[in-house]
């Protein structure tokens, strides 16, 4: 073989190394980029596991706080339909009162006029007895 050829085999070779070299070197950089990928996608991994967890006690807390406030509905129903009733029975004392209020005026008046009928025969019965 040729001395020129040879240098050609020997440059084309050096440029083939250098290519080779470079290579390398951009795989290295990929692997240094895919580990810091991976890293990132750890922690990322690590962030969802701790949110499903505060997401999981979250809707403990919802689901809490609906079935209380559903026992709150069910007592505030109950002591609505208490006050209708009280209510109710306040309006029949009510009514109540005012018919013995009534029958208390009558009987009242009534002996008033009673005591004035005794008081005049009282009198009369005097004045016939002195006369």
């Amino acid at each position: 073989m040729s001395e020129k050829l040879l240098q050609q085999i020997l440059i084309e070779i050096k440029g083939i190394k250098t290519e080779v070299t470079s290579i390398k070197s951009e795989m290295t950089n990929i692997k240094s980029e895919i580990t810091s990928i991976k890293s990132e996608i750890t922690s990322i991994k690590s962030e969802m596991i701790n949110m499903k967890a505060q997401l999981d006690e979250n809707t403990q807390i919802v689901k809490s706080i609906r079935d209380r406030q559903e026992e709150t509905d069910a007592k505030l129903e109950n002591l609505t339909m208490d006050v209708h009733h009280m209510r109710g029975e306040m309006t029949a004392l009510t009514e109540s009162v005012a018919s013995i209020k009534e029958e208390l005026e009558y009987t009242f008046h009534k002996t008033n006029r009673n005591e004035m009928e005794i008081y005049k025969l009282r009198k009369s019965s005097v004045e016939s007895k002195i006369g």
